[in-house]
């Protein structure tokens, strides 16, 4: 079964909960907090990880980073 991050739009809290496509689209999943059975889905974006370009992270990338730095070379 799936996941999914549901918000309640009774209580606002938020859930990351197991249940089937059927289950959620015949509304039967209910709050784990207050029993609500009015559940929103939480649309997050995933973070992008891109091969290959830099890390801004580093404030001393060019600079002379230290050797506990992953710049340094």
């Amino acid at each position: 079964m799936p996941f999914y991050d549901l918000r309640c739009t009774e209580c606002k809290s938020e859930h990351n909960i197991s249940a089937s496509m059927k289950e959620k689209s015949e509304k039967k999943i209910s709050c784990p907090d207050c029993g609500s059975h009015e559940l929103e889905t939480i649309f997050r974006t995933p973070p992008a990880v891109v091969k290959g370009m830099p890390d801004f992270a580093c404030s001393n990338r060019g600079s002379g980073c230290g050797s506990s730095c992953p710049h340094a070379g």
